[in-house]
């Protein structure tokens, strides 16, 4: 038994890092796209172009629905115009693009223009949000495409979207009721159609936990139905939020089912829900019209029961107990082979169900749409389901019944449960440690992301609870004796043999002291019945019960916290990786323009523009560099200071190294540019290996 456990752990954990490996070999990993962020746009975030575009494109990480929506707004004058021409909408040939066409653009006046954008992922149904700025007419570089601010700083509202208000707390808790419930069912399944489902004592105790787990497997069934219900209920009032919409929830979410991929896996998650709570209803023991299997294996563990000899049997017949004073060894049931099938079907139902929860999830969308984190994701969720949900089902439901049954039949049980569980649970948690190693590294790319993301801390979390499990795993797992099966046969004849013949407790455990120890029969005032209880209490899994209860129940408890990890994961997604964009500036500057300056700084020739108040609320310096042959100087350090003439309203710095070939930065507006009068910046340029050179320059804001 041992060399199997070892077998099959080894298995599973060589397949497992071989799957790894090939991934990593096969497979580059890609941009994190959980959840739909802007990664560009045109107009540029931050830029400033010569004259009002005909369209605004909004590029995104991850395909978006038709739900999604922007609009644009003239800012001119304090107030929000809206400029629009038609309703935005997602780009034919591309999934990932928003188009918001403007209205008669050559009449659009000169100066600052707003898109307030909120899109719906198709593939997890998550509503992000966000603000892109452009100026129009302001710069003296009409072909300067923009300064490439993309991420969350400016186009993403991530402190709107990664809010914890009452609607996301309500989203976060169903969806971690969903994992509690479906990481149960698929315990249930695992014990019942797996370690549970062999014949004799393993058949008997079978029938008499479905009394219990046949109304469990109900709850966590309409548990699933429920929570995914009220799931696309609170997606849809969300959008409504942000939208500030005033379409019914209702109307919306059947919107949001037929226009998202998410609302198409959705729907065939409630047909696959409601599939097998028939299946369930079809096969519960309590029918009427049994199916043959059904009766068989009722058959097989009445035939159990009466052939289990009881105390009061041997009381008043001790003659027929067999010579060697053992407990007779229960009949094995029947063979049913419709039983298998009905198993197979359960597990593809389990391993189906659990792949479409896969196919919303964070790791489909960050290495979308990669094979393998599909698969890893999948193999993680089931591997939990069977490490978490097996204990769950081991300290709530099986041990607790077994607490009422005689202790020779526990203490055997337990071994038995032990030798087929042991190898399962290995394999689970190997499979579940290299699923998640994997899965960390795709969402993760900077260490630093652990501790100030909240999807890296939450990240964090999860793994040190985790770790906890493993060793509490690990230590019940290690306290399984694998000779104990031989220590219990051999001790279940201690009761018949106290029982059958005058011997003290001091014979009998003389008798048995060469198979398993000395000091048996140190209390001479004990029977053998007492003896052979007691001996048969100290054997098995876990000492005999209730330290496994105790330490099940623990591992239960951090599961669901790990759970609880997952789904406030799901709603962070991990942190934004932007694409590796190239934007390319023209040089030609014309002499007339409006807001530059221009000095001659030792060698250099200095062009500086400032476009002062943008829209999202900071301040754009724009410095172009030309040495004395009329190049543009890329390789140059530039440190900016900011002050005002008149008033004292502090001082900001920047720093700006290599230019492409322009440089610039932004202030925040309420450090620099955030009151009308005249303002100095001075600058200073440093090139390799050369002395540095300052001036500065006089700004005028109104």
């Amino acid at each position: 038994m041992r060399r199997r456990q070892l077998l099959v752990t080894g298995t599973a954990l060589i397949l497992s890092i071989l799957g790894y490996i090939c991934s990593m070999a096969l497979i580059q990993p890609s941009v994190a796209s959980a959840h739909a962020y802007v990664i560009g746009s045109d107009p540029v975030d931050g830029s400033t172009v010569a004259k009002v575009p005909k369209e605004v494109h909004i590029y995104f990480n991850a395909p978006i629905s038709p739900l999604s929506s922007a609009h644009v707004y003239f800012t001119g004058g304090g107030d929000l115009v809206d400029v629009e021409a038609a309703p935005s909408r997602v780009a034919p040939l591309n999934s990932q693009e928003l188009i918001i066409p403007i209205k008669t653009p050559n009449a659009q006046p000169q100066g600052g223009y707003e898109v307030n954008w909120s899109a719906v992922a198709n593939g997890d149904g998550h509503t992000t949000e966000g603000v892109i700025g452009f100026n129009v007419g302001f710069s003296g570089l009409p072909g300067f495409t923009g300064t490439p601010i993309l991420g969350p700083s400016t186009s993403n509202s991530l402190e709107e979207i990664h809010t914890l208000d009452l609607t996301a707390l309500l989203a976060i808790l169903w969806e971690w009721l969903v994992f509690v419930a479906l990481t149960a069912w698929i315990g249930i399944l695992v014990m019942e159609q797996f370690v549970l489902r062999d014949g004799g004592r393993g058949t008997e105790l079978l029938a008499q936990v479905r009394k219990h787990t046949s109304s469990l497997q109900r709850l966590c069934l309409i548990t699933l139905l429920f929570g995914e219900s009220v799931a696309l209920f609170l997606r849809a009032i969300h959008l409504i939020k942000v939208q500030q919409s005033n379409a019914l929830p209702l109307v919306l979410s059947l919107s949001m089912i037929a226009e998202t991929n998410y609302g198409h896996i959705w729907l065939l998650r409630i047909v696959l829900i409601a599939l097998i709570m028939g299946l369930l209803y079809w096969t519960h023991p309590s029918r009427k019209n049994k199916p043959l299997s059904e009766l068989v294996q009722s058959t097989a563990s009445s035939d159990l029961q009466s052939r289990e000899p009881t105390q009061e049997s041997q009381a008043t017949d001790t003659n027929q107990a067999d010579d060697t004073g053992k407990l007779q060894e229960p009949v094995e049931a029947m063979p049913v082979l419709s039983l298998s099938s009905h198993r197979v079907a359960w597990l593809l139902l389990a391993g189906l169900l659990t792949l479409l929860f896969v196919l919303i999830g964070p790791a489909a969308q960050v290495l979308q749409p990669h094979f393998s984190a599909i698969l890893f994701d999948w193999l993680r969720n089931v591997a939990q389901g069977i490490w978490f949900g097996s204990f769950a089902y081991l300290g709530y439901v099986l041990l607790p019944l077994l607490k009422s049954r005689n202790r020779d039949y526990d203490a055997e049980t337990l071994v038995r449960l032990q030798q087929r569980l042991t190898p399962v649970l290995l394999a689970s948690i190997s499979i579940q440690l290299l699923s998640l190693i994997f899965l960390s590294e795709t969402s993760i790319h900077d260490p630093q992301q652990l501790v100030t993301d909240p999807y890296g801390v939450t990240l964090l979390v999860q793994l040190s609870i985790i770790a906890i499990a493993v060793l509490l795993s690990a230590y019940i797992l290690a306290d399984g004796d694998a000779d104990a099966l031989k220590r219990v046969r051999t001790l279940s004849g201690a009761k018949a043999l106290g029982t059958g013949a005058d011997l003290s407790g001091e014979e009998v455990g003389t008798r048995f002291s060469a198979s398993v120890g000395d000091g048996v029969g140190v209390v001479p005032d004990l029977s053998g019945e007492d003896v052979g209880t007691r001996f048969i209490a100290s054997v098995g899994w876990g000492g005999g019960g209730p330290r496994l209860q105790i330490t099940a129940g623990i591992i239960s408890v951090l599961g669901i916290g790990v759970l609880l990890c997952s789904a406030l994961m799901s709603f962070f997604a991990p942190p934004i990786v932007f694409p590796d964009r190239t934007y390319t500036n023209q040089l030609d500057i014309p002499t007339n323009a409006v807001s530059t300056q221009t000095k001659q700084i030792g060698p250099f020739s200095v062009i500086l523009e400032l476009l002062p108040g943008r829209i999202t609320q900071s301040n754009t310096a724009i410095i172009l560099i030309k040495d004395s042959n009329g190049q543009a100087v890329t390789d140059a350090q530039v440190r900016l200071t900011t002050e005002m003439q008149v008033m004292n309203m502090g001082t900001d710095h920047a720093v700006i190294t290599g230019g492409n070939p322009v440089y610039a930065t932004t202030f925040d507006l309420h450090l620099a540019f955030n009151m009308s009068g005249s303002w100095t910046i001075n600058v200073e340029i440093q090139r390799p290996n050369q002395s540095a050179v300052h001036s500065t320059f006089e700004v005028m804001l109104s």
